[in-house]
């Protein structure tokens, strides 16, 4: 299943997914999906080919890093482009920008985050 426009989110905490999925909906054209599980993300990551994805990096089962990683190895998923979000203050930087990952801290600034989806959307379309 093609979801374009659409904005794939990955966290854990069901507070933040749903407050994500509620000012995407409202500010933006994409529609989206949350997810609170890593491995349910696995198991649909070949049903899915979402414009960009959200990523929490401290989730359980294993961390965001970890996850983008098994998702590049789908066909479907590889490519998409990626924003990490994360309150952790110690976080592997030069990892994700050796994968063109974008990383924004918790909290969100949510005017940060739309120009941010914007920027990374245009520029896999480029």
């Amino acid at each position: 299943m093609s979801l374009e426009k659409s904005i794939l989110i990955v966290d854990d905490d069901r507070d933040i997914g749903e407050a994500l999925q509620l000012v995407l909906t409202d500010e933006t054209d994409y529609r989206t999906i949350w997810m609170s599980e890593s491995d349910l993300v696995l198991l649909s990551a070949s049903h899915l080919r979402p414009s960009l994805i959200l990523l929490d990096y401290l989730m359980p089962l294993m961390d965001g890093l970890h996850l983008y990683d098994h998702l590049q190895e789908s066909e479907t998923m590889r490519g998409v482009p990626v924003v990490l979000i994360s309150a952790s203050a110690s976080l592997p930087y030069t990892q994700f920008q050796q994968r063109g990952i974008r990383v924004l801290r918790k909290p969100l600034n949510m005017s940060t985050l739309l120009v941010v989806i914007e920027e990374m959307i245009a520029k896999e379309r480029g």
